[in-house]
């Protein structure tokens, strides 16, 4: 329990009481590039509130401590922060093996936990009444590729890498194709850290119209100049997070053509808004030589708008007032884009406690990302796959 359990008026209130918000930053690990900049934006998202009245009046603390991209850490530091530090909150890690660790200790110490992980059952079979995301779920973006590379053909192939982040990629895609009429010929797995895919994309189909990946580090980067190469047959569509973090200038030109879903478009000019100029500068990039994480760097941004906006609604003042915050993320609460929310609009269904938002498909053109479209969300793209709300707390 936080250490505010049991106090009346100290948080929240304007009364002088912090608000202690953790974060699980990946820092180091498979994820660093993830941590640095959610760590990043949030201490200086935190430095802009205190300096505008905080929260309620109440100036917000934040507290980072590094999974280092690991399950079992993951744990030990959200422990940590709550038995220790006194945390109220925590917005988890980008990992989603650290998210389905943490997601029981959520439940365990009564502490909301608002993760990043994106694996479908985060929100699913290994959810529970504590755990709000605020991020989007494999199978949404999944979902929207499906529904934007349909237009390119109905005959799918589907390269995954062999592990979990591949293999969620792997099943909603194929779902998505096959409720819309269309056909999976093969998915083909690829271990973790290959880099030769000259073997894999020999097995394509010739018949194929969309070829569909999810890979990751070198898998990712020499799948797009192989498969240029071999002239692999498919319009090649994938998940943002395969280039995440990389700088596409230096890809090559076998890149050119290939899309991706993502939250937003990485290049500021391409989608232009106050919401994400404000969000740009909490991120400050022009100081690190760090390539920006245009199409995740919102999440763990906008979890602390969220958290902002329920304690307002429902005049929260400590850890008796948790259940409320919950029961007011399960009335379905949504909001516009702006600069707490600048990645768009976006909407939560209080079932399963998982936000849906608006996507975009970026194409690799010249060199550089590019925003083709947006795809507007106005109903979940998805059907539930747990009742957290039916839970008892």
């Amino acid at each position: 329990m936080t250490g505010f359990a049991g106090c009346v008026g100290g948080v929240g209130d304007g009364s002088g009481g912090a608000i202690k918000i953790g974060l699980q930053a990946d820092l180091t690990g498979a994820l660093s590039i993830y941590g640095f900049w959610h760590r990043r934006v949030l201490e200086n998202y935190v430095d802009h509130l205190n300096a505008n009245g905080g929260i309620g009046g109440d100036d917000v603390e934040l507290l980072v401590e590094d999974t280092e991209t690991d399950a079992k850490v993951g744990g030990q530091v959200f422990r940590k922060l709550v038995q220790q530090d006194d945390v109220d909150f925590v917005i988890g890690s980008q990992s989603s093996g650290v998210s389905i660790a943490t997601n029981p200790l959520a439940d365990q110490f009564e502490i909301p936990y608002f993760p990043l992980g994106e694996a479908p059952s985060i929100t699913g079979a290994d959810g529970n009444r504590w755990v709000v995301r605020n991020n989007h779920s494999t199978e949404h973006a999944a979902q929207i590729a499906v529904e934007h590379g349909m237009d390119s053909g109905s005959k799918w192939t589907i390269v995954y890498q062999d592990y979990a982040f591949g293999q969620q990629y792997r099943d909603a895609v194929k779902a998505g194709v096959e409720q819309r009429g269309g056909e999976v010929l093969s998915s083909i797995g690829v271990p973790v850290g290959e880099s030769d895919l000259t073997s894999y994309l020999n097995k394509v189909p010739d018949d194929t119209e969309v070829l569909f990946n999810a890979l990751i580090g070198a898998s990712s980067l020499n799948f797009l100049q192989q498969s240029s190469d071999l002239g692999t047959p498919g319009e090649r569509l994938g998940a943002i997070a395969s280039v995440e973090g990389v700088d596409i200038s230096s890809i090559g030109g076998g890149a050119e053509g290939a899309e991706y879903v993502t939250m937003l478009p990485r290049n500021p000019g391409e989608h232009e808004t106050e919401g994400t100029r404000h969000l740009r500068e909490m991120a400050n990039p022009s100081e690190t030589d760090n390539v920006y994480l245009g199409g995740h760097i919102n999440a763990s941004y906008e979890a602390l708008s969220w958290i902002r906006d329920a304690v307002s609604a429902t005049d929260w003042a400590g850890a008796s007032d948790h259940q409320a915050l919950i029961e007011w993320f399960e009335s379905g609460p949504a909001v516009e884009g702006g600069t707490k929310y600048p990645q768009g609009p976006k909407f939560f269904r209080g079932e399963d406690h998982q936000a849906f938002m608006n996507m975009f498909i970026e194409r690799i053109d010249g060199g550089a990302l590019t925003k083709l479209k947006e795809v507007v969300v106005d109903e979940p793209s998805f059907e539930p796959r747990a009742d957290l709300k039916g839970q008892s707390f």
